[in-house]
C-alpha cells in the first residue's frame, strides 16, 4: 500500500504483463498506476494523483479530497436503540461493535462470491 497526499494507493501483481499495477482506493475517480519496480510504481503513483489533483483544480476548480474513513448512515431511533443495546451487551462501544458487524458481513458477502 502507498500513500501520497491522503490518497491510498493498492498494488497488485498482475501475471500476464508482468507488471505491479495499482489503484487508488479512496478517491470518488478511478485513477490507476504501473511499474515494474517498487521504485517505478512510487513514482507513478505520485505522478498520477499530481496530475489528477492539477486536473480537478484546473478543470473543475476544486481539489477533491480523498475519504477519510468515516461513513455516515441514517438508522430509525429503534434501530439506533437497538445497535446501542447489541453493543452494550457485549460490553463494546457502538462503533467497535458495528465495525465488527460489518466486518462479518463483509467476509461473509465476499466469500459467497468468490
Amino acid at each position: 500500500m502507498l500513500v501520497y497526499k491522503g490518497f491510498i494507493g493498492q498494488i497488485d501483481y498482475n501475471s500476464e504483463s508482468h507488471k505491479l499495477v495499482g489503484e487508488v482506493v479512496n478517491s470518488v475517480d478511478l485513477i490507476e498506476f504501473e511499474g515494474e519496480s517498487a521504485a517505478e510504481i512510487k513514482e507513478n503513483f505520485q505522478q498520477r494523483v499530481d496530475e489528477y489533483l492539477a486536473f480537478q483544480n484546473e478543470v473543475v476548480g476544486n481539489r477533491p479530497t480523498p475519504f477519510v474513513g468515516n461513513f455516515t448512515i441514517c438508522l430509525t431511533t429503534e434501530k439506533q436503540n437497538k445497535v446501542i443495546q447489541a453493543a452494550q451487551q457485549q460490553g463494546q462501544s457502538v462503533t467497535h461493535w458495528l465495525n465488527q458487524q460489518i466486518d462479518l458481513h463483509l467476509s461473509q458477502y465476499f466469500d459467497k462470491i468468490a
